[in-house]
């Protein structure tokens, strides 16, 4: 559990200054949104101005019932001054998950809130809790900690990212901790089954299409069929008329396999990088955010992501063929 003063201390500087900017990571997900969306509310409930930045072009669909959700800016870099403003980085392991422009040397005046392991500690003042199922569980006790008030719009953005980040309470992060949190956001207003239709029932016809492309494709590898991946490519995306943005929740479903522990999702983006996710579960010999960090990306142990340079069949092969050389060592470690 994080320490009761780091929490303080992160919601006294929030307490001390009257302008936010929100940086959230690429590609974001519904922990990414969801803290984004309580604390701009809990900025505008409290008089602060309050803007919100990526370098996502667009968020998530089913996140759009999310306050302030139509708030947030594309913006690929930001001239980061010294102004008195404060820079919030929601749930970004590191500076480069985010938008161009920060510079380490500048001492630039950021608080870090986060759940990522590998978070780099990078901001001027750090909440991160690496054992938290989300960075909405670390910034809930934020608010407690500095007695805000959490009203049901907030409660609601907060129970958001707790749900998602954790699998719906499936998830080996999810603690008792996470549990009590979720009860409190419920006292205070958000309501359990109509949050999970919205975010769980909220598939287009083209994004299903994506979706059976990427399922007709799996793969299964390895000792006992431990390991699975699967790809899409960005003409998949074009020919379904879908959005980038709906394999939210893809690399799940892969984990559904019977007898996998090791997933790799592979989509090629417009631009030609590959973006890789990463699963793993109990029973596999190394963890997702280990293969990821070797790839240059990071995460979660078992949830994590990288971008790779090459085309998509090349990058799969790469995968593949790493997954079975770093199960052959670990085998080989054990004998």
């Amino acid at each position: 559990m994080i320490d009761g003063q780091v929490l303080r201390t992160a919601s006294d500087t929030l307490k001390a200054h009257d302008s936010w900017i929100i940086f959230t990571h690429r590609k974001a997900d519904g922990d990414a949104v969801g803290s984004a969306s309580a604390l701009f509310q809990a900025g505008v409930n409290s008089g602060r101005h309050v803007s919100w930045y990526s370098p996502d072009a667009a968020l998530p669909e089913a996140y759009a019932f999310l306050p302030h959700y139509r708030e947030h800016t594309c913006t690929g870099k930001y001239a980061f001054g010294g102004n008195g403003t404060l820079y919030v980085f929601l749930d970004c392991a590191n500076e480069t998950r985010s938008v161009e422009g920060f510079d380490l040397s500048r001492n630039i005046n950021a608080l870090n809130i986060d759940h990522h392991e590998d978070n780099s500690l990078y901001g001027r003042i750090n909440c991160v809790d690496g054992y938290a199922s989300s960075t909405c569980e670390v910034l809930y006790q934020v608010f407690k900690s500095g007695e805000w008030d959490i009203t049901a719009d907030i409660a609601r953005s907060l129970y958001t990212g707790i749900f998602t980040d954790s699998g719906g309470f499936n998830f080996s992060n999810t603690s008792p901790l996470t549990h009590r949190i979720a009860a409190e956001l419920i006292e205070r207003g958000a309501e359990p089954s109509k949050l999970a239709d919205l975010i769980m029932q909220n598939k287009t016809s083209a994004g299903l299409n994506v979706w059976a492309k990427a399922l007709s494709r799996v793969k299964t590898f390895g000792y006992n069929g431990m390991f699975a991946l699967s790809w899409l490519y960005a003409d998949d995306f074009a020919s379904a008329g879908a959005d980038m943005t709906e394999t939210e929740g893809l690399p799940s479903m892969l984990m559904g396999l019977r007898g996998v522990k090791f997933i790799a999702m592979l989509t090629e983006n417009p631009n030609g990088d590959i973006r890789c996710s990463f699963r793993s579960r109990d029973g596999s010999p190394f963890g997702a955010g280990e293969i990821a960090r070797g790839f240059g990306g990071g995460g979660h142990e078992r949830a994590s992501g990288a971008t790779l340079k090459g085309t998509l069949m090349e990058c799969t092969e790469r995968i593949e063929g790493l997954l079975l050389q770093k199960y052959h060592e670990c085998s080989s470690a054990g004998e």
